[in-house]
């Protein structure tokens, strides 16, 4: 890849060596090829190049390029006007030595000042400075294009870095949650059934070192996730069971779907906390995954009743939203509703 300073000097470059080869072709059209004309074109090209980088030196040393636009134009016009008067002497003089036609009237014997005709000094002048505008207009052009690439470069830097805060925050959140909950339940089995309590201490210890692996990376495979939310609902049916049941349908083709971590758990645990066991005689969840048009779709479905007024506020849900939000950039569609029978089906919808 070519640097910035390589691209400006090959531009330079090239660029005025074709306006010079069109104007020497232009001339040789008119009056025919010479010598001449060619050392003309070949003066004429490092003079441009030379009073053209002299207005970039002096912009960028003056710090012209972050002024606004209405302050920028004005001095831009000056330093045309400024490199193009001394180009337009130049050309003067070149004229009467180098193109065939005005060396023909040429008089040797007479200083070259009184053989000028002046009323053609503006004629050279707008001549010569049409093309120094043509070059400050792209430019500048070029340079606006830069710095607003790099503005919108900068901006998506920023936002993924938020996202990356925000993402890491909301996982902070979520171990906590999980893990007072997980303590509450296994704190009613204590004193009524002491065995199943260290069952379900040892099931906590491995499920938590798995999620703290997890914790790790942005995103996990929907198969590594089923063996966290198993892990969690061996030990939910300690403290439940037979009012617990649980039935799983998994498409293979979707166990390596990239989603948030624990979120699949969240949503199962959020199912049994204010689904299942809230009822007398428990309920079952159910958890379901296919890929539809270019889509996995995961659903979550368990006994109760979901009220939004009371539940949508809730870490769980809230959470997961926000995540699939950061993630997918609102690509991935999350809802969650009452269905027949009082039943909560909750679904994720995440692009392929």
């Amino acid at each position: 890849m070519l640097n910035k300073a390589k691209i400006y000097w090959y531009c330079q470059l090239g660029g005025w060596l074709v306006f010079i080869l069109i104007e020497l072709v232009s001339y040789i059209n008119v009056t025919g090829f010479s010598m001449g004309l060619l050392i003309n074109a070949l003066i004429n090209w490092v003079v441009c190049i030379f009073l053209t980088h002299f207005y970039r030196l002096i912009i960028i040393k003056a710090n012209w390029l972050n002024l606004p636009l209405q302050k920028l134009i004005p001095r831009g016009v000056f330093m045309i006007i400024l490199i193009s008067v001394p180009l337009t002497i130049l050309n003067v003089f070149l004229d009467f030595y180098t193109v065939p036609n005005e060396t023909e009237n040429f008089d040797f014997n007479r200083a070259l000042l009184e053989q000028i005709d002046f009323a053609r000094l503006p004629i050279f002048f707008f001549n010569l400075s049409k093309y120094f505008f043509l070059w400050a207009i792209i430019y500048h052009f070029f340079l606006y294009w830069e710095k607003l690439l790099k503005t919108e470069t900068d901006k998506f830097e920023l936002q993924a870095v938020l996202k990356e805060t925000q993402y890491n925050n909301l996982k902070t959140q979520l171990n906590p949650h999980f893990l007072f909950n997980s303590l509450n339940g296994i704190r009613t089995l204590v004193d009524l059934d002491p065995e199943n309590a260290k069952e379900a201490i040892t099931r906590l210890s491995s499920l938590l070192r798995g999620s703290l692996k997890m914790e790790k990376h942005k995103t996990v495979t929907l198969a590594n996730e089923l063996q966290t939310v198993n892990d969690y609902l061996a030990i939910e049916k300690i403290r439940f069971n037979e009012r617990l049941n649980t039935h799983f349908d998994i498409d293979p083709e979707t166990l390596n779907t990239h989603l948030p971590p624990m979120m699949l758990q969240t949503l199962v645990e959020n199912g049994i906390k204010h689904g299942i066991s809230n009822l007398k005689n428990g309920g079952t969840i159910y958890v379901k995954t296919f890929n539809k048009n270019q889509n996995t779709i995961i659903q979550i479905t368990n006994c109760g009743v979901y009220n939004p007024k009371h539940e949508s506020a809730g870490l769980g849900i809230e959470n997961t939203k926000e995540r699939l939000r950061i993630l997918f950039d609102d690509k991935a569609i999350f809802t969650i509703k009452n269905i027949e029978n009082e039943k909560v089906l909750t679904e994720i919808i995440i692009p392929l």
